[in-house]
């Protein structure tokens, strides 16, 4: 039990450098943690957080992936190693929730671990916007930037969630707690955050940081006026911030607005759009229970799909995968999992009142989870060891009813 007691100690602080920096990494971290907890809770005999919704939900999608989706599928050894392995990211969750981050000194352990590395992560993305190269030497991917993540130009989906982690700082530290402090910490995190997304080239986090604003910002003032004032002026001064850099790099606003217009207004006949018709006219093959997990690079050409000359590796949109590899039984599924996770959070919450942690931790998810945004594949262990992670801080902060 010591290397529990080391790893509850030390592991806050570890956190948000395991999972950022190395894909394989962040998966094994996950792994650990998650066979940790389930001998901590073996050893102590307390197999309570079973009991949660969202993990019932979570096992009875798994079971039935393994069971029901790996019998239709076209590679059943293949859909079963991908729907066996799933139950990893709810129980790291739990792990979070219910163990690691179960006390306000554990979380203050990672605030302060995260402001380092998200002061790092913006330092380094702004010296290679401006330079060049990071201050490793790693170069540019074209017009997008990769900061300290070498081959990867992903660096913004990380700068949003991290920077809307951070905002949950305002809970936890006394100093930030007063309502000036509130407003001027979390208006000043935003803007920061905007304008270092701003300059990554990813449209997609561009647009996904953007929208999660009037998402936080709800939940200060104390008026519905106030509140779509607050939000009208605030997104005002992010346009007039995105107008200044991009008259000085044209190339900057090229990339963020003209060129995700031109995608948007084109979008069927983009790239995406092709993707996505791909994805969707698979579903229609096998509409209820799909062809199997991880199978749609198969799938399609096995029903002759042929609208794009490039290979499809996976959907790019979390809703159409799961419809074209395992049905519309899967797609319910695994949304009733999201439901219960944000059903818990707005009750538990909302009988505390704050509107200001209600407006965070139901944007935090929706970074996570909003189905309309283009994503990375499903079974993209980076990216849902982080999206998991979030989920475990947020229902580990709802049921505290102390912070204010």
């Amino acid at each position: 039990m010591q290397a529990l007691k080391t790893t509850e100690k030390y592991i806050p602080y570890a956190l948000p450098f395991l999972l950022f920096f190395f894909r394989g990494l962040a998966d094994l971290t996950v792994l650990l943690l998650g066979l940790m907890f389930l001998f901590k809770s073996y050893k102590e005999s307390n197999w309570n957080w079973l009991q949660e919704t969202w993990i019932k939900c979570a096992l009875f999608f798994v079971l039935y992936l393994s069971i029901i989706n790996v019998a239709i599928s076209i590679n059943p050894s293949d859909t079963f190693f991908y729907a066996i392995t799933f139950i990893r990211w709810p129980i790291f969750a739990a792990a979070v929730c219910f163990w690691l981050f179960n006390s306000d000194d554990a979380i203050k352990k990672f605030l302060i671990s995260l402001s380092i590395l998200l002061a790092f992560i913006i330092f380094d993305v702004w010296f290679q916007y401006l330079s060049g190269a990071d201050i490793f030497g790693y170069p540019t991917k074209g017009i997008r930037l990769t900061g300290p993540l070498r081959d990867n130009p992903v660096i913004g989906i990380f700068i949003t969630k991290y920077i809307y982690l951070g905002l949950i700082s305002i809970f936890i530290f006394k100093r930030l707690n007063h309502n000036y402090s509130k407003y001027l910490f979390t208006l000043s995190l935003l803007v920061i955050g905007f304008v270092s997304v701003f300059i990554t080239g990813e449209r997609m986090s561009l647009l996904l940081y953007t929208s999660a604003v009037p998402i936080i910002l709800l939940g200060f003032g104390k008026n519905i006026v106030k509140k779509i004032s607050l939000i009208t002026v605030f997104l005002s001064l992010l346009v007039v911030l995105a107008l200044i850099i991009g008259e000085i790099y044209p190339h900057t606003m090229e990339r963020a607005f003209h060129s995700t217009f031109d995608k948007l207004s084109n979008f069927m006949e983009s790239d995406y759009g092709l993707v996505y018709r791909t994805a969707y006219q698979t579903w229609l093959n096998a509409p209820l229970l799909g062809g199997g997990l991880h199978q749609l690079t198969d799938l399609y050409f096995l029903y002759g799909i042929n609208l794009w000359e490039v290979k499809i590796l996976h959907a790019h949109n979390h809703p159409l995968s799961l419809l074209a590899e395992t049905g519309l039984v899967g797609l319910c599924l695994y949304y009733l999992i999201i439901f219960s996770i944000v059903k818990k959070i707005i009750f538990e919450v909302y009988s505390q009142k704050n509107w200001v942690k209600l407006s965070i931790l139901l944007g935090l998810i929706y970074l996570c989870f909003w189905p309309l945004m283009s994503h990375f594949s499903f079974q993209h262990n980076w990216m849902n060891a982080t999206n998991w992670f979030v989920v475990g801080v947020v229902l580990a902060l709802s049921k505290r009813r102390h912070i204010r």
